[in-house]
């Protein structure tokens, strides 16, 4: 038997398309890049959320000198929401980046580990959480929930 996934998406030209919060959210992760610390990949990596509760925050991707202890931006972010406002779900994220080698002009998706933890936070609150992906410059791509960019994730149902 043979199935096919579809996933619907948004996709906007322009930063000036998106409404006044996703637009917000959005700047706050482009301001935040400055604080990436990337000096082996000169790949710098900011996110900024806003929680349930209306509060905003971002994170940035920290580079380690053993890359497999690098952090990306999105965990970085969520364990901050998840520690600091443990009851309060994440509604939007905004993920933008950008190369000290060479312009970054299209959407930036999260990594494999990055989308699953993504899609426990999404368990945990019993919410999606809306996703705004750019580059540097370029169109931005708008997800409904994590999810779509994980269908086949693990979750605590699969633990037995």
């Amino acid at each position: 038997m043979k199935k096919s996934l579809n996933i619907d998406y948004q996709i906007f030209s322009d930063i000036s398309q998106l409404d006044e919060t996703d637009r917000r959210l959005l700047e706050m992760a482009r301001s935040a890049l400055d604080k990436a610390y990337a000096p082996y990949s000169g790949f710098q990596v900011a996110a900024a959320l806003m929680l349930d509760n209306g509060i905003q925050i971002v994170g940035t991707n920290q580079e380690n000198a053993s890359y497999g202890l690098c952090l990306c931006a999105e965990q970085n972010i969520l364990a901050t929401a998840g520690s600091e406002h443990f009851h309060s779900a994440v509604k939007v994220m905004a993920i933008t980046a950008r190369s000290l080698n060479k312009p970054v002009d299209h959407p930036i998706s999260p990594c494999g580990a990055c989308r699953q933890v993504l899609s426990e936070h999404e368990d945990r609150h019993q919410q999606p959480i809306r996703l705004l992906l750019q580059g540097e410059t370029g169109e931005i791509l708008c997800f409904a929930s994590a999810k779509d960019l994980l269908p086949f994730s693990f979750s605590a149902k699969d633990l037995l």
